[in-house]
């Protein structure tokens, strides 16, 4: 049960409050706490920012606060920095605190305290809900008039666990369309935050996804695996599977702390290829017989990403990263159906994937397992083998054993497109274990590319 009773002594806790009350009493202005603060704190949660609303114009109030910027040109709506916190201030004008509250999107955020005599205010029942567990609209106009708050109500269920509303389901699909004329800008911060969310799995409404993604709800015409109905099913039991993984990874050992920091600061990546990876079966689906097969689908998928990524304006580091991932989503799969994993198969993985042979593993793992429904102790090991084998020869990877400047430094030759053939060779070379010392790739170079002609120094 929440009680809103308590909310008096949790305020006393935060800091700026005093100051921004004191300055309400001076100025004779009606201040109200607003939004995602009252939810957050009726829900027990640590309040990174403070959303307040005040009666007439904000910006003399933000200015008073101080050092703030206008949040957006057509709303009087400033943000003040502030050491301990970030301070939004909206100036209500002539409007009143219940207009106000029936303009936002969820009931869960459309609850008000009045700081200074202390009242609390919820026209629309949002602690209900919140004790419920219910994600609820405020109103058909509502979403009609900012399509994007589909995407805040799948990523409040992400983040809270709670259950959408029949109703509001029923309005995210009807208007899902919608999501076109959306800024894409906004699009990329709403999925990065989905994203970024510990039950993810529970936000993916197929319908809505397939307007952001073109082609998911294709999906369903794919057979799935063991425990799938179709491929679609088998994509969000990836997702699924890869939260859960993430919350213990000592299955890959001694390395667990590393590939939980490697975890944390791609989380994002990592679990939109998951979702993703096989997005493309259906364009490659092809008989031969009574075989089906899907040669290409991670190309055609890998490919596909870069082009979609940028238009939702994923960053090129961010696009390379996930294409990486469903480019190369097979490979340890392949590996752990050989009887014997050779150590130059796993310098070329290595040297191909970096720090990401790790990514790869856990894609390899949750794809496995919602296939199966049970984490495989062989691709386990597998994975194990290929992540302690990166960290054996993680220096070697990292750094290139020729570089230009050695060329020029031993071999009469000056820069230009030959560098590029030679130090290719070399690295090929290197990455099959063929050479392994500075030494060895000197000599390589000087024996062993025809047809140039290269004079020692």
């Amino acid at each position: 049960m929440i009680k809103k009773q308590n909310l008096e002594s949790l305020l006393r806790k935060i800091k700026p409050l005093k100051k921004i009350k004191n300055y309400a009493d001076k100025a004779n202005k009606k201040v109200y706490l607003v939004g995602g603060m009252l939810r957050d704190l009726l829900l027990g949660f640590e309040i990174c920012d403070i959303d307040i609303a005040i009666s007439g114009k904000g910006q003399d109030f933000a200015k008073a606060l101080g050092k703030y910027f206008r949040l957006k040109k057509d709303l009087n709506e400033f943000r003040v920095t502030n050491e301990d916190v970030n301070i939004d201030v909206l100036g209500l004008g002539s409007t009143k605190i219940l207009e106000d509250l029936g303009r936002r999107d969820f009931t869960i955020n459309a609850m008000a305290y009045n700081l200074l005599d202390k009242r609390f205010i919820d026209p629309f029942n949002g602690v209900k809900d919140l004790e419920n567990g219910i994600i609820k609209t405020m109103g058909r106009k509502n979403i009609v008039e900012d399509s994007c708050r589909i995407l805040r109500g799948l990523r409040f269920r992400a983040y809270l666990g709670f259950e959408i509303e029949e109703s509001t389901a029923d309005l995210f699909k009807e208007y899902a369309g919608k999501l076109s004329e959306v800024a894409p800008e906004r699009i990329h911060f709403e999925l990065s935050a989905l994203f970024n969310a510990d039950k993810t799995h529970l936000a993916v409404f197929p319908e809505i996804f397939d307007k952001i993604f073109p082609g998911f709800l294709r999906m369903k015409e794919i057979k799935g695996g063991k425990i799938s109905e179709n491929l679609l099913e088998h994509s969000i039991l990836t997702l699924e599977k890869m939260d859960a993984l993430s919350k213990d990874l000592s299955i890959f050992g001694v390395h667990k702390k590393k590939i939980e920091a490697y975890y944390l600061e791609n989380k994002i990546g990592l679990k939109i290829a998951a979702l993703l990876h096989d997005i493309k079966k259906p364009d490659a689906k092809e008989m031969k017989g009574d075989e089906v097969h899907f040669y290409g689908h991670d190309k055609i998928a890998s490919d596909w990403f870069k082009k979609i990524g940028k238009e939702l304006k994923f960053s090129t580091d961010e696009r390379n990263y996930i294409s990486k991932l469903i480019l190369h989503h097979m490979w340890i799969h392949l590996l752990a159906a050989q009887q014997e994993i050779t150590e130059r198969a796993k310098r070329r993985l290595c040297f191909e994937l970096g720090p990401d042979v790790i990514g790869l593993s856990l894609l390899s793992s949750a794809d496995q397992a919602a296939t199966t429904g049970v984490i495989d102790p062989h691709l386990t090991e597998v994975c194990k083998e290929i992540i302690g084998y990166y960290f054996s020869m993680k220096d070697e990877v990292e750094e290139p054993l020729l570089k230009g400047r050695d060329l020029i430094e031993n071999f009469s030759l000056s820069p230009g497109p030959i560098f590029g053939e030679i130090l290719s060779k070399v690295q090929m070379a290197y990455e099959e274990g063929k050479i392994k010392t500075k030494k060895e790739a000197l000599e390589f170079v000087k024996k062993n590319i025809k047809g140039l002609d290269i004079k020692e120094v």
